[in-house]
């Protein structure tokens, strides 16, 4: 039948669209395939706090706040709906108060897009737009969600102001976040001192009580100033714990893309740092028509004193597949032809944009620590970074299944997209494999070195491995913007065994000699490991000592996974020596699986320790 109708649309006109229309639907509906066997346990709604007891021993100086946030919600009102990418399922913020003096955790869980939830219920969210879920509409439906969708970019925005609740901003919870400047009394008013925001890869944030999680409020950059209306901005923006700046940017989507870098004062006045449509190449000229930026997927970026580093990766979005498919998953393509470009911005706006370096290709999500080194005896500046970096952009398809967990070599007797090993021909369509093969490992620790020159005729980008399979990479924010020696993150483990199940565990990386020492016990699949310094100081000392980096806590979520079944699964809220990376404490949450993607740490003054 689909076939009949775009035929007879091609023989009206249109033949172009058609054509366009025919491709993406079909990918779309590869995609829901080997979706369809995705079935997500819900995690529990904890409105009201209760206080939960720990084993083990919390630490006398350990006492403030855990915000955590991620998909816990996909089958909606019974089975009416079920959301089938791991990524999309309704976003839930937890709090953990952490209490020495009572040896306790107080604990609480909020659904942060109820009013979407029941929308999607009821069917009048066809024209939403996910990570990865495609939802099963029928071709009027499509056509009419394309519209509808088109119309709200152009006409009413992606927003509904008036509903808190009405869209899904669920991937770092940012303490603290600057409110706009003419915000400022009335928020107060309304939530209190503190501000709490969840941002995400959408020029959307969602302000949320800090102490109950509420919703509160939808808002965006365009928010702080007008020049800031974009499409696309990261879910992890950058702090300079120092001047207390925050720095993002936004992607403005069309047939000239524009990406706006700006910077955030703790009151919220705004500084744009550049407006960049072209690749400004070493030894080349920024109105060459050939070095056009193109948008691409960036989920998070880097920060020094001096500059704001941004990589384009070749993981681009094609403008139209966005409204077409409702998915951005389904709108990505991979240039593996082209190079990854690290552009360069100044901190000082009357400077902008110094230069965009061009390296082998690479994609990734998270970046580690980042920070000038000495000039050299020309003047030439460098850059280190650090980044956990993909040498293709595979993993985007394999993310559908992301927080499931086989349990056993058993398991493996499944489709494509559930092994290790492909059973089916795989082929390219959007510069990806397809159907995707099990995620067997994350990408690479690696740090790169970016120098060039000061009349910018040479620009140079190389690199190093640290540590293969890391992901999530946490460091202690006392370090941010200078040279550390300590990474914590994860690494995916894969099954074996008929005890052993393929989970995430703890890593502490020593980025000098690349030596790892693990947490890793037995069915526990760890979360982002979040770093608490020991010390009680809230501004970096010049002269404090490099063995004191790692004395501290490590905060992570984690899941039991059950050996049979989702229904053993359960969680618990786990504390090491960030030092030994032994246990010191634990606090059992639930008998469900809490997936969370990342988080943030307060102290008990909610100031901020360690912010996502």
């Amino acid at each position: 039948m689909l076939y009949i109708v775009f035929s007879v649309l091609a023989f009206i006109g249109g033949y172009k669209l058609v054509s366009s229309l025919r491709r993406i639907f079909q990918l779309t509906d590869q995609i829901k395939d080997i979706q369809q066997n995705n079935v997500f346990r819900n995690a529990k709604e904890v409105p009201e706090p209760i206080w939960i007891p720990t084993h083990g021993t919390i630490p006398q100086w350990l006492s403030g706040i855990m915000y955590r946030i991620g998909p816990g919600k996909y089958t909606l009102d019974g089975n009416k709906y079920m959301i089938k990418h791991a990524f999309d399922g309704l976003p839930f913020m937890h709090r953990f108060e952490i209490s020495s003096e009572k040896q306790a955790v107080r604990y609480n869980a909020r659904n942060l897009a109820g009013s979407l939830e029941r929308q999607l219920v009821g069917q009048r969210a066809k024209s939403s737009v996910f990570f990865g879920h495609v939802q099963d509409l029928s071709i009027l439906d499509r056509c009419v969600a394309i519209v509808s969708r088109i119309r709200e970019i152009v006409f009413t925005g992606i927003i509904n102001r008036k509903d808190p609740s009405s869209a899904s901003v669920g991937v770092t919870p940012t303490p603290n976040f600057p409110m706009p400047t003419h915000w400022l009394e009335r928020s107060k008013e309304v939530l209190g001192e503190y501000h709490l925001v969840s941002k995400t890869d959408l020029n959307v944030l969602q302000q949320v009580h800090a102490n109950t999680l509420e919703p509160k409020r939808l808002y965006n950059y365009g928010d702080y100033d007008e020049r800031l209306n974009g499409d696309l901005s990261a879910s992890h923006h950058q702090y300079d714990p120092i001047t207390e700046e925050s720095f993002n940017y936004t992607i403005k989507l069309g047939p000239i893309s524009k990406l706006t870098v700006f910077a955030i004062s703790r009151s919220g006045h705004v500084t744009i740092l550049a407006e960049i449509t072209h690749r400004r190449l070493p030894g080349g000229t920024n109105n060459n028509s050939n070095t056009r930026i193109r948008p691409s997927f960036i989920h998070a970026f880097m920060l020094t004193q001096n500059y704001v580093i941004i990589p384009e990766s070749p993981l681009y979005y094609n403008d139209a597949d966005i409204l077409f498919s409702g998915s951005a998953v389904g709108s990505y393509i991979w240039d593996e032809k082209s190079p990854t470009y690290f552009h360069i911005i100044s901190r000082s706006p009357e400077v902008g944009h110094v230069i965009s370096i061009p390296v082998d290709n690479f994609f990734s999500f998270h970046h580690a620590n980042a920070w000038d080194t000495i000039d050299d005896e020309n003047g030439n500046p460098t850059i280190i970074l650090d980044t956990c970096a993909f040498s293709n952009a595979d993993i985007v398809y394999q993310l559908h299944s992301f927080g499931t967990y086989l349990r056993g070599p058993n398991q493996y007797h499944h489709p494509s997209h559930l092994t290790t090993t492909p059973t089916k021909k795989q082929t390219r369509p959007m510069g990806m494999s397809f159907p995707p093969i099990r995620q067997s490992s994350f990408g690479d620790l690696r740090r790169y070195q970016l120098s060039w020159d000061r009349d910018l005729n040479t620009g140079t980008g190389s690199y190093r491995t640290i540590a293969q399979n890391i992901e999530f990479p946490r460091f202690s924010q006392y370090y941010a913007l200078r040279k550390n020696r300590y990474v914590w993150g994860c690494q995916l483990l894969t099954p074996n065994t008929e005890e052993e199940a393929e989970r995430y565990i703890l890593v502490k990386a020593n980025l000098e000699s690349g030596t790892l020492v693990l947490y890793n016990k037995p069915r526990y699949s760890c979360s982002e490991p979040i770093f608490v310094p020991k010390k009680s100081a809230t501004k970096i000392e010049k002269d404090e000592k490099d063995e004191d980096e790692d004395e501290g806590a490590i905060i992570s979520l984690v899941n039991i996974v059950g050996k049979n079944a989702p229904e053993e699964d359960s969680s618990f809220l786990l504390i090491l020596n960030a030092r030994n990376m032994e246990e010191m404490a634990r606090c059992d949450i639930g008998k469900y699986n809490i997936s969370t993607f990342h988080g943030s740490y307060i102290n008990s003054d909610f100031q901020n320790v360690s912010i996502n």
